[in-house]
Formats: structure tokens, C-alpha cells, sequence
């Protein structure tokens, strides 16, 4: 039963990042390993919901994942109080 509800919760969640991040056509995320690795996700995410906080097509541009990464991490913490728990590299 555990398996079961974690296994819907993570539908829900997954379905709740899709919709918010649907405006960005760069933005395909289809699971939580391989679909946040380049960056985009978070960001989308993020400015999806706090569009006042940083240019979406300047950071979209960046030319490493890293720097993605890294972005998103320091918006999330800087603004909205979410710890960095996740490394870039």
C-alpha cells in the first residue's frame, strides 16, 4: 500500500510540474531523474510561479547546465527560503 500511494503522489507531483512549466517550450519533463539535469526545469518552475525574480530567455541561454543548476539553486534559496541541497557538478 506504502508503494502504491508514493507511487500516485509522484504522479500528482510529476503532473503539477508539467502544467506549471507547459509555457515553456524548452521544458519537457517526463520523469524526476534525466528531465531536471540540463537546468531548464527548475528555472521554468521557478519563474513559472515568480516571473518577477529573473529574465526566463536570459538564463534558457546559458550555455551550461551547471550554470542552469546553479541559478535555480540560488533563486530558490535567496528568495524563497529553500536550502540548496542538490549539487550542480
Amino acid at each position: 500500500m506504502a508503494g502504491l500511494q508514493q507511487t500516485n503522489s509522484e504522479k500528482i507531483l510529476l503532473s503539477w510540474v508539467r502544467q506549471s512549466t507547459r509555457n515553456y517550450p524548452q521544458v519537457n519533463v517526463i520523469n524526476f531523474t534525466s528531465s531536471w539535469s540540463d537546468g531548464l526545469a527548475f528555472n521554468a518552475l521557478l519563474h513559472s510561479h515568480r516571473p518577477d525574480l529573473f529574465d526566463w530567455n536570459a538564463v534558457a541561454s546559458q550555455h551550461s547546465p551547471v550554470q542552469r543548476l546553479d541559478h535555480a539553486f540560488n533563486v530558490a534559496r535567496q528568495h524563497l527560503g529553500i536550502e540548496k541541497l542538490l549539487d550542480p557538478e
